[in-house]
């Protein structure tokens, strides 16, 4: 049953030190999305691999078990380029970002410790499931292009690699659950704490540089038809493919790679292999 081909790239990505966190020319808002959720997996990544390793030692099909540990090897490489990433932006004038890391990181902990083994898959299963519908809608929209050279490879990388090990985490709920309507109501309660923090991180940023400099980005107006259009996008692109996951007959078996996806799948194996620095 277990066919998957999910290879673990250990890559070398140059991210400047002080870099300036607006990675999208002249788009502050959908910047500071992606550096809320890149503030997040840190702390969430660590927390999936231990949810895995507690249900590796229920799971008794071979396949899977391996699905899991190159699903857990992706993750790992992800939780550590995220922070390289991180520590590298210049991040000093947003005061109060540390303390949502800290409430973030207390969030997950706790989860791991007095929640049960089914809960925590069912949380897992419902990020993988937003970013397999964030990853589809980014390549039909060509969001993560528009970021800056050096935060783009991270971010192209790591989409692409949610999309490739999009089963395992449904298929280890499947296996110790199973559960439709748990699947769905934990799923959506971990799409919300997984938003909650990104715009509270988002909209801290954006208030911060509203106030040091109110005409910067061409004030409120300007700012109100940029999220306009983020909405749009959503509404249009994302939404449909989030909807399609809380169906009764939702399996990501029935999405396919796209040619692009497996086209950089490809070219990140072969970055990786060579173990050269991507430019």
């Amino acid at each position: 049953m277990y066919k998957n081909s999910i290879t673990i790239r250990r890559l070398l990505l140059r991210f400047p030190k002080g870099s300036d966190p607006l990675i999208i020319p002249n788009q502050p808002e959908e910047s500071y999305l992606y550096i809320g959720l890149s503030l997040l997996l840190p702390y969430l990544e660590p927390y999936l691999v231990r949810s895995m390793l507690s249900a590796k030692t229920i799971i008794q099909d071979e396949g899977l078990v391996k699905d899991m540990e190159a699903f857990m090897g992706q993750e790992s490489q992800h939780h550590k380029l995220h922070i390289q990433f991180n520590c590298s932006l210049d991040l000093s004038k947003y005061e109060g970002l540390k303390e949502l890391e800290e409430k973030l990181a207390a969030d997950y902990n706790r989860f791991s410790d007095t929640k049960s083994l089914r809960f925590n898959l069912a949380f897992a299963e419902g990020f993988e499931a937003f970013t397999l519908a964030m990853t589809r809608s980014s390549f039909q929209t060509g969001m993560f292009e528009r970021i800056q050279s050096e935060a783009r490879d991270l971010f192209r990388w790591h989409l692409m690699e949610e999309i490739e090990h999009r089963t395992v985490a449904f298929d280890v709920y499947q296996q110790i659950s199973g559960a439709y309507f748990y699947r769905v109501c934990i799923g959506i309660f971990a799409q919300w704490h997984l938003c909650r923090f990104v715009f509270r991180v988002s909209r801290l940023m954006l208030r911060t540089e509203e106030k040091n400099c109110p005409k910067k980005f061409g004030g409120r107006w300007r700012s109100f038809q940029r999220q306009g259009y983020l909405l749009w996008l959503f509404v249009l692109y994302f939404f449909p493919k989030l909807l399609n996951t809380y169906m009764p007959w939702y399996s990501p078996y029935r999405i396919a790679m796209p040619e692009a996806a497996l086209a950089m799948a490809k070219e990140f194996t072969e970055r990786a292999r060579s173990g050269a620095k991507l430019p």
